[in-house]
C-alpha cells in the first residue's frame, strides 16, 4: 500500500475538492470565483456601485433632514425605494430574459449613473428640494428592480455551477464590507466638500462598473422568452415558481427570513437604549457586530461545496436564526447581546447566500431572470413584518418583538421542515 490513506483520493486541484462536512475555507477557496476572468470584472464594478449605494444612503438620509428635519419624509424616502421593487421586479425579471443580460445592465447602470451626476448638480447649484429626493428614490428602486435580476441571472454564465456558490458569497461578503467602507467614506465626504462629493464618487463608481460590463466576453444565449408576449412570460414564470415545489419551499423560506427576522435591524435602536441602556456609540458597537457576522457567514458558505441535503442546512440555520433572536431578547448583558448579534448576522447571510446559489443551480436558463425576480420581491416584504413587532415594541417593549418575530420564525422553519420533504434534498 502507498503512503496514501486507504480509500482517499488523490487531489486533483484546489477546483476539484469538494468538502463532504462544513469547513472553514482557505483563502484560495474563498477567492476561487476571482480567478474567473469575467466574474473578476463584474465583482469589481459591483464592489464599487455597493461602496457607492452605501455612501447614497447616508447622503439621501443627510439630505432630507437639512430640508424637511422630519422623520416621516425619512420613512417616506425609504418607501419611494422600496416600493417599486416589489412592483416592478417581476417586470425586470421578464426583461432579464427577453434581452441579453450583459446589456440589460449597461443601459440600468447608466441610469444610475446619469441621475447620480444630476442630483450632484442639483445640491452644488443649490436647487435641489425634497421631491427631488423623492423622485430620484422612486426612479433608482425602479432602476434596480431590473439591474439585480439581470446581474443575479448573469453569474451562471460567467462561472458555471461548479463555482456558483463561491461567486454568490463572495457578492455577500462584498456586500456586507460596502456597508461598512460606504457610509464611512460618505461621513468623511460630507464633513469635507459636501453632500454632492457622495453623488460624484458614486457616478465615478458607475463609470467604472459599466467600462467593466462592456468588457465582458459572454456567449450570446438564445432568447426564448422573445417567443411569447410579456403577459404570457409573466405568468409562465409564476406558474414555474407555483408548480416545482422545491423552489416554491425556496421562496417561502426567503419570505419567512424577510418577514419574521430581519426586522430586527429596525429594533436595534429601541433595543440598545432601552433594553440594554446604551447611547449612540453602543448602537454602533451592536450594528457592527452583526455586520462582522454577516461578512463571517458569507465566508462560511463557500465551505459547503456540493454536498448534499442542503435543503436540510438551509432549514436548520433558518431555526438557529430565530433562537439566536429569542435568545437575544432575553439577556441584558452587552458582550453577550453582541455575541448573538454577530451569529444572527452570521445565520442571516448564510441563508440569504445559500439560498440563493440553490435557486440559480435549480432554474433553467431561459426562465433564471423571472424567478430571481420573485426572489428579489421577498427583500420588499420586510415592511409586512417590521410595522406590526414595531407596533408590539412600542406596546411591549423591543426585546418583546425580538422574541416574537424569532420565534415565528423558528417556528415556520420547523413547519416548512415538517410539511416540505422536497427542501430537504435540494
Amino acid at each position: 500500500m502507498s503512503g496514501k490513506r486507504a480509500g482517499t483520493a488523490p487531489a486533483a486541484g484546489w477546483r476539484s475538492v469538494r468538502p463532504r462536512r462544513l469547513v472553514w475555507p482557505s483563502l484560495r477557496a474563498v477567492l476561487a470565483a476571482l480567478s474567473v476572468p469575467n466574474y473578476r470584472l463584474l465583482f469589481q464594478g459591483n464592489f464599487a456601485t455597493q461602496i457607492g449605494f452605501g455612501m447614497q444612503q447616508v447622503a439621501f438620509g443627510w439630505l432630507v433632514l437639512e430640508l424637511t428635519n422630519s422623520p416621516f419624509y425619512l420613512g417616506l424616502n425609504g418607501f419611494c425605494f422600496l416600493f417599486p421593487m416589489l412592483v416592478v421586479s417581476p417586470f425586470g425579471g421578464v426583461i432579464a430574459d427577453r434581452f441579453q443580460r450583459q446589456r440589460v445592465l449597461m443601459v440600468s447602470q447608466t441610469l444610475l449613473m446619469a441621475l447620480a451626476l444630476g442630483l450632484a448638480a442639483l445640491v452644488l447649484l443649490g436647487m435641489v428640494q425634497v421631491w427631488h429626493l423623492l423622485l430620484a428614490s422612486l426612479v433608482i428602486g425602479t432602476v434596480m428592480a431590473v439591474n439585480v435580476p439581470a446581474r443575479q441571472a448573469l453569474v451562471p454564465e460567467l462561472v458555471g455551477r461548479d463555482l456558483l456558490a463561491n461567486a454568490i458569497a463572495l457578492h455577500s461578503l462584498s456586500l456586507n464590507v460596502s456597508r461598512i467602507i460606504g457610509p464611512a467614506v460618505a461621513g468623511a465626504l460630507i464633513a469635507s466638500v459636501g453632500v454632492a462629493g457622495c453623488f460624484l464618487c458614486q457616478a465615478v463608481g458607475y463609470v467604472w462598473s459599466v467600462s467593466n460590463v462592456r468588457r465582458l466576453r459572454v456567449v450570446p444565449r438564445p432568447l426564448l422568452a422573445r417567443q411569447a408576449s410579456v403577459l404570457h412570460n409573466l405568468w409562465e414564470g409564476f406558474q414555474f415558481c407555483r408548480r416545482d415545489r422545491a423552489v416554491f419551499g425556496l421562496l417561502l423560506v426567503a419570505s419567512v427570513s424577510a418577514v419574521c427576522a430581519m426586522p430586527y435591524m429596525q429594533l436595534l435602536p429601541a433595543y440598545a437604549r432601552d433594553h440594554l441602556g446604551l447611547q449612540a456609540d453602543g448602537l454602533g458597537l451592536l450594528v457592527a457586530s452583526s455586520g462582522a457576522g454577516a461578512v463571517a457567514g458569507s465566508l462560511l458558505v463557500t465551505g459547503l461545496g456540493q454536498r448534499r441535503r442542503r435543503g436540510l442546512v438551509l432549514l436548520g440555520a433558518l431555526v438557529c436564526l430565530g433562537v439566536l433572536l429569542v435568545g437575544l431578547g432575553l439577556v441584558r448583558v452587552v458582550p453577550l447581546a453582541s455575541l448573538l448579534l454577530a451569529g444572527v448576522g452570521a445565520c442571516g447571510a448564510f441563508l440569504m447566500v445559500l439560498n440563493n446559489t440553490v435557486l440559480q443551480e435549480r432554474v433553467p436558463d431561459h426562465l433564471r431572470g423571472r424567478v430571481m425576480s420573485a426572489y428579489m420581491v421577498t427583500w420588499g416584504l420586510s415592511p409586512l413584518g417590521a410595522v406590526p413587532l414595531g407596533a408590539l415594541a412600542a406596546v411591549s417593549g423591543s426585546s418583546v418583538a425580538l422574541m416574537v418575530g424569532g420565534g415565528l420564525c423558528a417556528v415556520f422553519a420547523l413547519w416548512l421542515l415538517a410539511t416540505r420533504p422536497d427542501l430537504w434534498t435540494v
